[in-house]
């Protein structure tokens, strides 16, 4: 779908494997999150890895979140939109919309709303199962902190349901602190003290530091409520330690403040105000509003950002309309072109048609010129083969008649040359009755041959 920039399946698996290491350290320890998404940048950079840079971005993002640098954080996260802009690659663009939600989720609750609400859009367009169920808690975060308890722990509920279905054990644990955060809110402590021991010995398998640092909070906030100070105190230290091993500081602020509510509820003043001392010599309140100020800078920088992406799109369009006029324009030529071959190759074919249509005219009347010859010819054959039948008979009646007629001359001669031979007639008698038989033999061939010719047309000399 997305252009990466390589085409080296063996490095792309590689980043996105490192890539994918630094992601699941974030709770555990986000300066390595940091460290190995670092390196994921610097191999995605040298192999133009369009899709890992943005990744990579948005988890170091994630890791400075983290650690409470959130301008850093919100740099990495408009930078990571930049990369994934140019691969389009819409689903990662929501995951970071979430990404700055979650920013916004300490100062203001309509903001994060509005980011998460765009990352839920896309997600849910590209089915994406973890995003919906990482939106479900950001939203019931956001739900519960306008104090809508009931609407927060259904969506906690769904974003459970679907983490067992993507088999997300760390996430699992997430959403059980936060349902125990919901309902000691709800006042209903029971239920908060036992689901939150359940994800603290879940994320203690898990080596979760983060969420163990934020599961210790909120029960010592159980604990308080209930009065039980021992408890508290002894969930404080243990829960403290981790946030300053983690070194992260506003998860510090946040259990300063509540060793200040332990100090104050017991009674003893003095240790309440040093730890309030101890809070960076500033309340939650101006706290609260340095980081208002500091993120809603940050936010003028990401909607200059979005502007400008939009006018990038909308030069983009201009262009690609520029282009899509100048192809219709050479498609609709050609077709020009083409309609002109189609009518110049018509007329063509209407001549020769026309042409085959005279020639075929000509062969026709020859053909009938021919069929009249023929049938002159064959009347001229018959006539003359009938001529022919009558000659030939005719002549066959003259052969007989002539043969009949010279049959006694010649026999007569034939007498004669007989008694010549056997000497029983005289020389000269012979002679007479020689010339008798020739001279009736020729008298009767002309007589013959004249009647023939008289009676019947035959003409002696053209037989």
């Amino acid at each position: 779908m997305n252009n990466t920039g390589i085409k080296d399946n063996k490095s792309i698996n590689s980043i996105d494997s490192i890539t994918n290491m630094a992601f699941n350290l974030r709770l555990k320890s986000p300066a390595l999150t940091i460290k190995y998404a670092t390196t994921a940048f610097s191999l995605a950079k040298k192999t133009n890895y369009l899709n890992g840079l943005g990744e990579a971005c948005r988890v170091i993002g994630i890791g400075e979140s983290y650690l409470n640098n959130y301008e850093k954080a919100l740099d990495k996260y408009l930078e990571a939109i930049l990369y994934f802009e140019q691969t389009h690659n819409f689903n990662a663009i929501g995951k970071v919309y979430n990404n700055i939600g979650n920013l916004y989720l300490s100062s203001d609750y309509d903001k994060a709303l509005e980011y998460y609400t765009k990352a839920l859009q896309i997600a849910k367009k590209y089915q994406a199962k973890p995003e919906i169920a990482r939106l479900y808690v950001n939203i019931g975060i956001v739900e519960m902190k306008k104090k809508n308890f009931s609407e927060a722990l259904e969506k906690f509920q769904l974003s459970t349901q679907l983490f067992k279905e993507i088999n997300a054990p760390d996430l699992i644990v997430t959403c059980m602190q936060n349902q125990g955060e919901a309902y000691n809110y709800l006042k209903q402590y029971q239920k908060a003290e036992t689901i939150l021991q359940e994800a603290f010995t879940k994320a203690q398998a898990l080596n979760l530091n983060v969420t163990i640092a934020n599961i210790n909070l909120t029960l010592s906030n159980v604990y308080l409520n209930q009065s039980k100070f021992d408890k508290a105190e002894k969930t404080l230290t243990n829960g403290f330690e981790y946030a300053r091993n983690l070194d992260n500081r506003d998860l510090q602020n946040d259990y300063n403040y509540a060793f200040y509510q332990l100090a104050y509820k017991k009674g003893d003043y003095k240790t309440a105000l040093g730890y309030l001392k101890q809070n960076f010599s500033q309340d939650s309140a101006y706290y609260r509003q340095s980081f208002s100020k500091r993120i809603t800078l940050a936010s003028d920088l990401f909607v200059q950002l979005e502007n400008r992406t939009k006018n990038e799109r909308i030069i983009a369009q201009q262009k690609y309309a520029t282009t899509l006029f100048w192809s219709s324009a050479t498609v609709a030529a050609l077709l020009a072109a083409l309609v002109c071959l189609l009518i110049i190759n018509i007329k063509r074919t209407n001549r020769s048609n026309t042409e085959l249509t005279r020639l075929n005219i000509e062969v026709s009347k020859q053909k009938e010129h021919a069929d009249l010859l023929n049938r002159y010819l064959e009347e001229k054959i018959d006539e003359r083969t009938k001529d022919l039948k009558v000659k030939n008979k005719r002549l066959s009646e003259y052969s007989l008649h002539l043969s009949h007629q010279i049959r006694g001359p010649i026999a007569t001669l034939k007498g004669i040359v007989y008694l010549q031979e056997n000497s029983m007639i005289d020389q000269e008698e012979c002679i007479d009755l020689i010339k008798k038989c020739v001279f009736n033999i020729d008298e009767e061939i002309i007589s013959m041959s004249k009647t023939l010719n008289d009676n019947h047309g035959l003409n002696p000399d053209k037989i």
